[in-house]
C-alpha cells in the first residue's frame, strides 16, 4: 500500500465502547502494520486491571501510566494505536499522538455504547470508573458532552453506530491513503491539537440531559442541548444553571406565533415574569433601527443586569439579540433557543453576534457568548421548505471542511432530513434529525473552543462565505437567503481549488451534486452586477492588507486559508456562478 512516508501510526481516539480496540488490528493488517492498544499495555505493566490501577492509586495515578504508555508508543513506527476515552484529553498526549499521526475519532451514541457496556460486561465484578453512579446513561452523555471539543480536533470522524467492521476499515484506510499527506503538512494542525479547547480538560459539570456539546471558550464554558421538545423544558434548563431574574424574550415574529406559547407556558411553569418583543421575519430586521427599538423597549421596562434576553428564532433572531444582549447595560445574561438548522449548528453557538450595514453583512457587532443553547429540534417541522433547505448549506459546508463521512449520510437522508414534519410520527427520522444536528454543533463548538476570535482556526468556517455575502448585499439581503448564498459560494471556491490544482473536478461535481441535491442553487439569478459584485467583496471582514483570503480545500476534511489566488481564477470562478449583467 502506498502510503504517506511522513505517516508512523495511525491514531483512534473517542469515547469507551466506540470500538477502538475492536477496528485496530483490522486498519493494522490492511496496512501491513502492528498494534498498539493502550488499555491492554497499561494493564500488562501493571499487571492489574484499569479499574483495579484507579482504586489503588487514582485517577491522577493512572493517568501518569498512561502517559508514559503514550511515550513508548510514540517511538515506534508503522503502529495502529487503540487510545482510552481519556487519552487524548492531555495535551502532551495530543502533541505526541498527532505529530507524523493520522487521528481518527470513533463516535458512537449513548445508547450503543451502553448496550456494548451490558454486552461485554456480563458477569464482571469490576465497574468501569466512570460508570459509577446511580444513571449511567446520563454521566456518559455528560462526558461526552465535555470531551467533544477534544475529540473533534481529529483529521476523520466515524460513526460506528450501525456500521459494519469492513465499512468502517474500507472508510479509515481509503482516508489515511489518500488524506495523510495534506494532513501532515499542515502546521496549524498541531498548533490546534496542541492547544485544543484549552490545553487540559476543565472539570466535569453537570449540565443535566440532553447535552448534545459543551463550547469551551477562552471568555465562558456553556452546554449546547439538542432534542426534540426541548422548549418545553426551558424554564427547567434555566433554573438548573442558575440563570435569575426576568425573561426578556425576543422572537421572530412567525416564530411567536408557533412556537411563542411553549416558551411563555414553559418559562412561566418556572416562576418566571416574561416581557416579550416580536421583530419582523428576514435579514432586513438585522439593522440600526431594530436595535433601537430594542433599546427602548429594555429601557421602558427598566432591564437589569442579572436579567435573561432569551433569543427565540433563527440566524436573524440570534445576531440581533446577542447584539442587544452584548451592549445594553454593557452586557446581559442571553439564552439562545434557535429555530431553524442555520440558527442551530451555526449561528446560536461561537459567540458572534452582528447587525448589517447597507454597505455590509454583520459590520457592526461583537464576540458575545450566550450562557446557552437550547436547539429545539421540533420547531424545524413549521419552517417553511426554502428556509429549512437554506439552513442545510451550513451543514454541507461542515461536512467539506470537517467531517467527510457526514457528506455520504447527507446524500442517504437528504429526503428525510428535509421532512422533519414526519419526525413527530416517525420516532427514527426525530433521531436522525437530531443526531445530525448535534454532529454538527460539536463540529462547530470544536473550532469555537480552538479559536473564538477568529484569529485562526475558525476562519475555515468561512468557507463559500465571501461570495456568498457578497451576493447578498447585492441583492438587498432578501430575494436571496444566507445558506442560498453560502451554497453559491462554495461551488465558486471549489472551482477556484481546482483551478489551482488543490482539488479535481470530480470534488467540483460532488459540491454542486450535493448541493442540489437538498435544493440549494449552483448559480445566482440574472442580472447581478459584476461590479457590484466586486466591491461587496472588497468591503468583506476578512480582507487583510488589501488582500482577500479564501478558504480552500486541499481535500476534504482539509481546509486552508489563501491570499494569493490569482484575480483571473477569482474572475472565472465567479463567472461559473453569478450570472452577471
Amino acid at each position: 500500500m502506498n502510503l504517506h512516508e511522513g505517516l508512523k501510526r495511525v491514531v483512534l481516539i473517542g469515547f469507551s465502547a466506540t470500538g477502538k480496540s475492536v477496528l485496530a488490528p483490522f486498519i493494522a493488517h490492511r496496512l501491513g502494520w502492528t498494534v498498539v492498544d493502550l488499555d491492554v499495555e497499561i494493564e500488562r505493566i501493571a499487571g492489574r486491571t484499569i479499574p483495579q490501577l484507579f482504586t489503588d492509586e487514582g485517577e491522577s495515578g493512572f493517568r501518569r501510566r498512561e502517559l508514559q504508555a503514550v511515550r513508548d508508543a510514540a517511538e515506534q513506527d508503522g503502529v495502529v494505536i487503540a487510545t482510552g476515552g481519556g487519552v487524548w484529553l492531555s495535551a502532551e498526549n495530543r502533541a505526541l499522538l498527532a505529530d507524523g499521526g493520522f487521528v481518527v475519532t470513533l463516535e458512537a451514541r449513548a445508547a450503543t455504547i451502553l448496550a456494548r457496556y451490558a454486552q461485554t460486561e456480563q458477569g464482571a465484578t469490576e465497574v468501569r470508573p466512570m460508570l459509577d453512579g446511580a444513571d449511567p446513561r446520563h454521566r456518559v452523555e455528560t462526558l461526552k458532552a465535555a470531551r467533544q471539543p477534544f475529540y473533534a480536533l481529529s483529521d476523520l470522524t466515524v460513526h460506528t453506530d450501525e456500521i459494519e467492521i469492513g465499512e468502517a476499515v474500507d472508510e479509515i484506510v481509503e482516508a489515511v491513503t489518500r488524506r495523510s499527506p495534506g494532513v501532515l503538512a499542515s502546521d496549524a494542525r498541531i498548533r490546534e491539537m496542541q492547544n485544543g479547547p484549552g490545553v487540559d480538560p476543565p472539570a466535569l459539570i453537570d449540565f443535566g440531559p440532553d447535552l448534545g456539546c459543551i463550547v469551551d471558550a477562552g471568555s465562558s464554558r456553556y452546554p449546547v442541548y439538542c432534542a426534540w421538545g426541548l422548549l418545553e423544558r426551558a424554564g427547567e434548563i434555566l433554573d438548573r444553571l442558575g440563570l435569575s431574574g426576568r425573561m426578556f424574550l425576543i422572537a421572530d415574529r412567525a416564530v411567536m406565533d408557533s412556537h411563542g406559547a411553549t416558551a411563555l407556558e414553559s418559562l412561566r411553569r418556572a416562576g418566571r415574569i416574561v416581557e416579550t418583543h416580536a421583530v419582523p421575519s428576514g435579514e432586513a430586521s438585522k439593522s440600526l433601527d431594530s436595535l433601537q427599538r430594542l433599546y427602548d423597549w429594555l429601557s421602558a421596562h427598566r432591564a437589569e443586569r442579572r436579567d435573561v434576553i432569551f433569543a427565540l428564532g433563527g440566524g436573524v433572531t440570534t445576531d440581533l439579540a446577542g447584539t442587544v444582549a452584548a451592549t445594553y447595560l454593557r452586557g446581559m445574561p442571553l439564552v439562545h433557543a434557535p429555530t431553524t438548522v442555520l440558527g442551530m449548528v451555526d449561528a446560536a453557538i461561537g459567540g458572534k453576534v452582528a447587525i448589517d450595514l447597507p454597505s455590509g453583512k454583520n459590520l457592526v457587532g461583537a464576540f458575545y457568548q450566550p450562557r446557552a443553547v437550547l436547539a429545539d429540534v421540533a420547531t424545524l417541522a413549521t419552517l417553511p421548505p426554502r428556509e429549512l433547505r437554506s439552513g442545510f448549506a451550513e451543514v454541507i459546508k461542515h461536512g467539506f471542511i470537517r467531517d467527510e463521512p457526514m457528506l455520504d449520510l447527507l446524500e442517504e437522508t437528504a429526503d428525510s432530513l428535509l421532512d422533519p414534519a414526519a419526525g413527530s410520527l416517525d420516532s427514527s427520522r426525530r433521531q436522525l434529525l437530531v443526531d445530525v444536528i448535534t454532529r454538527n454543533q460539536a463540529i462547530k463548538a470544536a473550532v469555537v473552543s480552538a479559536d473564538e476570535r477568529e484569529s485562526d482556526i475558525r476562519a475555515i468556517l468561512n468557507y463559500g462565505h465571501t461570495l456568498g455575502h457578497a451576493i447578498e448585499a447585492v441583492t438587498g439581503y432578501s430575494s436571496v437567503l444566507h445558506g442560498e448564498a453560502v451554497a453559491m459560494g462554495m461551488v465558486a471556491v471549489a472551482e477556484m481549488g481546482c483551478a489551482m490544482g488543490l482539488i479535481d473536478e470530480a470534488l467540483v461535481a460532488r459540491h454542486r451534486r450535493l448541493i442540489e441535491r437538498f435544493g440549494l442553487p449552483t448559480k445566482s439569478p440574472p442580472g447581478l452586477g459584476r461590479a457590484e459584485i466586486d466591491e461587496a467583496m472588497s468591503r468583506d471582514k476578512k480582507v487583510v492588507g488589501g488582500k482577500q483570503r479564501w478558504i480552500l480545500l486541499e481535500s476534504v476534511g482539509n481546509p486552508i486559508v489563501r491570499d494569493d489566488v490569482p484575480a483571473e481564477v477569482v474572475s472565472d470562478a465567479i463567472d461559473a456562478v453569478v450570472g452577471v449583467s
